[in-house]
């Protein structure tokens, strides 16, 4: 009986550890690409402010959206494009011409080396 709980309490303990540990570097990750994209782009602190503005409102509003059983798949889908495109504009007008050429190569550069995993 003593053992079956220590078996219990050890499995317990080893997937909260494995658990918290994914979530910790899920948060980290998304916090380099927050420094790079700053960095990256050379962006000031009124423009950081306002792109993660964007993206902020953005997340609330896409949770709203797929939350909503009122609306179809297609309708969802459909609202969700609006909504990055929505945010990419606001995103674009707080960026300089300089930026926004960055900003796209860069952005081909993600889609070719995600593209190159894909293959292997």
């Amino acid at each position: 009986m003593k053992s079956t709980w220590l078996i219990a309490f050890l499995l317990l303990a080893v997937t909260t550890t494995q658990a918290q540990q994914k979530r910790d570097t899920i948060h980290h990750v998304a916090a380099q690409k927050k420094v790079k994209m700053k960095d990256e782009l050379g962006l000031n602190k009124k423009q950081a402010t306002e792109v993660k503005a964007s993206k902020k409102e953005y997340k609330q509003k896409a949770g709203k959206v797929k939350a909503d059983s009122s609306l179809s798949k297609q309708q969802k889908k459909e609202q969700m494009k609006k909504l990055k495109q929505d945010k990419q504009q606001k995103v674009d007008a707080v960026l300089t011409p300089e930026q926004k050429e960055k900003a796209k190569a860069l952005k081909k550069e993600k889609k070719a080396k995600k593209a190159a995993k894909a293959k292997q």
